[in-house]
């Protein structure tokens, strides 16, 4: 009989598990080291401590990284592309803007694929999808005999205007998998309905350039688990927020690509509606690295285009900001200045204080130096830590800089709260948006010793600290359903719109997600479906996307002008009511409803509150402090402790300074309020 729901997340350094027993209504986890020979094993390792069965296993979400490091490392496949004859160069030529107007040394970034490996194919689509020039079977065959003598492992397919008319697209894949059965097909209608050629083609590109790396590794997780015991489908944790099938997941791998970090947004999102906090500011800080998303009156901010190491990506993401600052993050020194990160010591050696080799000083080493990491009780005493090795790493960098190796330590630590904080300025105030309106939700194995000097840094007086904080992109895997997303181009006038042509497309839309839902074994009952539509201000470039609140009429299309209107007021500062707005594209957003268990609150509020369970001597503005430290297994429902103070739980350490009030709430999270001096 099955019992268990359970969550896999791969982090740079640590790899995360979370287990959520039906019967007994408890989550548990596990933190086990990131194996990057061969990914899997570290999330088995961490399965199999928790479960004997893996016929117990119900349901089973994972959060891959085989795409991104793939994409980000340039170890994708060996690709062709195949375009519409006389457009051999689009690609390469992209858009002529910079954007970064004010950097002298900015560089386009280098082509995914090179011209040699791009193949123009004879066909003709017009703008209006209806086709001039028929494929040219005898063309195509001469395409794929090279395809094949070059011994290319993948295809991107983007012909012009298939966004439109996507039939000579399906024919080449027809045609292709016909002769080359093995080879990877990404076709850019399968990618995205909707015009704009070079982003078009670049996110089929991406896709295409980590389709066999993603399909081999999920292939080879499905028959490990498979061999295991568990035969239920693998879900995969989506770029959207959204979780899809493994088979779905391996024709559109691009979904993947943020697949770990979205789930701490969900669950950021999940952990808002408990408490009642609409605006929310997630921060995820690992060994390797700082991302940052938000909740936007609870909804998660998602968005239809985004850049990934400046290539475009016409693709439904929420939208994340990642910097190179975690646990492992390197300090070194440049020009007589202390720097820290984007390199990471990773898992392998890992800082210094791990003693696997390491001798470059970490944030995580100047943590443990200042006594905010206990040697004996990193993990809940699963791993022990070297702390002559982490002084001695820091040392080094002390003498250079002619500092005290505690004054080094807090440096570092200064640094990395700093690079924090700007990446939150770049979601935020960088957008007009004030942090100081939004409670900060802190996670992942750093986050909480961070989180509260990143908090001052931006003047932010509220931060969330979730029960499962050090596992919580895992846990928020299981608190998501089943997503799809699919656009199409429709230019008009909104005054002039035709609603039965607009109508049509809607239904169509509905129609092909129905079908990748059932695929996925959900019931029609079990469906929603959101429709939005993406409006601009005639003579605009960009758009601003706008939900339909009702059913298409005359009166829901005034609707949608008005929530315009107010949305780029709210976006940009300034509108035109007066101005004629112009639809340009139509989404659907539609959800599998799947069945969470929710967590019993607790009822039971303590009237005393904890004893620490022992007092150590932590460094605060470079001066030793007796401080008291506490364990999050001792803490209950109601009860508070005033900084500065430690709190430790199993998979991470809370740093509480001073002027800090921190209360537990129903569920076990605690609630951080910045006090005024005088208070």
């Amino acid at each position: 009989m099955t019992r268990y729901r359970l969550a896999a997340d791969i982090g740079g350094t640590f790899t995360d598990v979370v287990l959520f027993d039906n019967n007994t209504g408890v989550y548990r986890t596990e933190k086990v080291p990131t194996t990057q020979q061969n990914l899997s094993e570290g999330v088995l390792n961490g399965i199999t401590r928790m479960v004997g069965d893996f016929k117990e296993v119900d349901f089973f979400v994972h959060g891959t990284t085989a795409g991104l490091n793939a994409f980000l490392e340039r170890k994708g496949a060996k690709m062709a592309l195949l375009v519409t004859k006389g457009f051999r160069d689009l690609y390469e030529i992209g858009r002529a803007n910079r954007s970064e107007i004010y950097n002298i040394q900015y560089r386009q970034p280098t082509p995914l694929i090179k011209r040699r490996h791009i193949f123009e194919v004879d066909e003709r689509v017009l703008v209006d999808g209806d086709v001039e020039n028929p494929l040219n079977i005898d063309d195509l065959n001469e395409v794929i005999n090279e395809i094949s003598n070059n011994g290319y492992d993948s295809v991107s397919v983007c012909l012009l205007h298939s966004y439109k008319n996507p039939d000579h697209e399906k024919q080449v894949k027809k045609v292709i998998q016909e002769k080359l059965p093995s080879i990877s097909v990404s076709l850019s209608h399968e990618m995205v309905r909707e015009w704009r050629e070079y982003e078009r083609t670049s996110t089929t590109i991406i896709n295409g350039y980590i389709a066999p790396i993603v399909e081999k590794y999920l292939a080879e997780f499905e028959e490990e688990i498979d061999h295991r015991g568990l035969n239920k489908d693998l879900y995969i944790m989506q770029s959207n927020g959204g979780v899809m099938t493994s088979e779905i997941a391996k024709v559109k791998p691009i979904q993947t690509l943020l697949s770990g970090p979205v789930g701490g947004t969900m669950g950021s999102l999940k952990l808002g509606q408990s408490i009642k906090k609409e605006n929310l500011i997630c921060i995820d800080m690992g060994g390797t690295s700082f991302d940052v998303s938000m909740v936007i009156n609870g909804e998660p901010d998602i968005t239809s285009e985004s850049n990934i190491e400046k290539f475009p990506i016409l693709s439904a993401m929420v939208n994340m900001h990642t910097i190179g600052a975690g646990g492992g993050s390197i300090a070194w020194i440049e020009g007589g200045g202390l720097r820290v990160g984007p390199h990471s010591a990773g898992a392998t050696p890992g800082p210094a204080c791990y003693g696997n080799g390491g001798t470059d000083a970490t944030v995580t080493d100047a943590n443990l130096i200042l006594g905010r990491i206990d040697a004996e009780g990193f993990l809940g005493g699963k791993m022990k830590l070297d702390w002559q090795a982490a002084y001695k790493a820091i040392e080094k960098l002390a003498h250079q800089l002619g500092l005290r190796v505690i004054e080094t330590a807090e440096g570092i630590c200064e640094i990395a709260n700093s690079k924090m904080a700007d990446a939150i300025r770049t979601l935020t105030i960088s957008k007009g948006i004030d942090p100081r309106d939004f409670s900060l939700v802190a996670f992942g194995g750093a986050g909480p010793m961070h989180s509260m000097l990143i908090a001052e840094n931006l003047g932010i007086k509220r931060i969330i600290i979730p029960t499962l904080a050090g596992t919580f992109s895992a846990w928020g895997m299981l608190q998501t359903d089943i997503r799809h997303d699919d656009v199409r181009t429709f230019v008009s006038l909104l005054e002039n719109t035709d609603q039965t042509k607009m109508h049509e497309i809607y239904q169509n839309m509905e129609q092909e997600a129905e079908e990748i839902l059932k695929q996925q074994k959900i019931k029609k009952e079990d469906i929603e479906f959101n429709k939005l539509a993406d409006l601009r201000y005639v003579g605009q470039e960009y758009t601003v996307t706008v939900p339909l609140q009702s059913s298409l009429n005359t009166h829901s299309l005034i609707d949608l002008k008005d929530q315009f209107h107010n949305t780029h007021l709210r976006m940009y500062g300034h509108n035109n009511p007066e101005g004629d707005v112009e639809v340009v594209n139509l989404r659907i957003v539609s959800f599998g409803i799947l069945k969470t268990q929710e967590k019993v609150f607790s009822e039971t509020k303590s009237v005393e509150n904890p004893e620490p369970i022992r007092r150590k001597n932590i460094v605060w503005n470079n001066i030793e402090i007796e401080t008291p430290v506490f364990s999050t297994k001792d803490l209950a429902y109601g009860q508070t402790i005033n900084g500065p103070t430690i709190i430790e739980s199993n998979t991470s350490t809370i740093v509480v300074p001073e002027n800090y009030h921190v209360h537990v709430e129903t569920m076990g999270n605690l609630e951080v309020i910045r006090r005024n001096k005088n208070d």
